[in-house]
């Protein structure tokens, strides 16, 4: 890839190439600050969450007490019922119902029924595997270690005036990850060129307001389906000034969507099955392929 190519999701104003995606730093949820001491009888699922891990727990968390009454989520594994627990794992943000997260036939390494969960009415952390069914256990600091206080203080702590700034530096390097991914087997989903272009512009601009939620109606038709007619990028990694909307795996939308909430409908690669989005299902499976491109 030559210094002029920028990614897709760039847009075209920032300049960020292959080679230097590759040379950045980015804290893939195993470096820790927090104090780690095993204590006898302590819950061994819980590990030593990033401060990168712990930062978007924090921002989905705040966001999700914000929430108003008749916007609290429901359970992304049911759709029935309302969530009550945010997901520990660092790459997954589900928020899930007590029902869904006390299933017993749940698969060993099922990453949506994770065994250690923020709930979302207290800011406590439980563990589903040291518990009982349907009683998971609270984790503390007498029995699990200081890590849990200084995990659910920083999550319940008051906004201060280095939030904003934490929270620009943790999605960039969220940007970062996402244009490193390489698992195409992950499903896609599309965002509304101006929206990510906002979101951009706060990442990379200190002093840049937050996005507002995600709107996606510049890609739909008057009656709320997708826009067989607009354009998407062919390349992960070439700049796409023309296009109406970016290519973002489920990793990175689950993020998005929780941080910031969703005005509307989300579109995702569900959405191009049908004959007339026949042109839309190339856009998507070359932007897959190019991945291959630049070895």
């Amino acid at each position: 890839m030559n210094k002029s190519q920028t990614p897709a999701l760039a847009t075209t104003s920032e300049s960020t190439n292959k080679e230097d995606i590759d040379s950045q730093p980015v804290n893939d949820g195993t470096k820790v600050d927090t104090v780690s001491v095993t204590k006898e009888g302590a819950c061994p699922h819980l590990g030593d969450p990033s401060d990168l891990t712990i930062e978007f727990k924090k921002v989905i968390y705040g966001n999700s007490k914000n929430d108003a009454n008749d916007d609290k989520p429901l359970c992304d594994l049911c759709h029935s019922e309302p969530a009550a627990y945010l997901n520990m794992h660092h790459d997954n943000y589900i928020e899930a119902c007590l029902s869904c997260l006390s299933k017993e036939d749940a698969a060993e390494n099922d990453d949506n029924r994770y065994p250690v969960q923020l709930e979302l009415e207290t800011g406590d952390l439980y563990c589903f595997k040291c518990g009982d069914v349907g009683h998971p256990r609270k984790l503390t600091e007498e029995k699990d270690g200081e890590k849990v206080k200084t995990i659910t203080e920083y999550i319940n702590a008051s906004e201060s005036e280095d939030d904003l700034d934490k929270r620009r530096k943790a999605e960039h390097q969220l940007y970062v990850q996402e244009l490193r991914r390489e698992d195409m087997s992950l499903k896609f989903y599309l965002v509304e060129k101006q929206w990510g272009r906002t979101w951009m512009l706060f990442r990379t601009r200190e002093g840049s307001p937050l996005p507002t939620k995600i709107t996606n109606q510049k890609l739909a038709r008057a009656n709320g389906t997708l826009d067989p007619n607009i354009r998407l990028p062919m390349d992960k990694y070439r700049p796409s000034p023309e296009t109406h909307g970016d290519i973002v795996s489920e990793k990175l939308w689950g993020y998005l969507s929780k941080a910031y909430g969703v005005q509307g409908r989300a579109y995702s690669e569900d959405d191009i099955i049908a004959p007339e989005y026949a042109r839309l299902r190339v856009y998507v499976d070359d932007f897959k392929k190019s991945i291959y491109l630049y070895p």
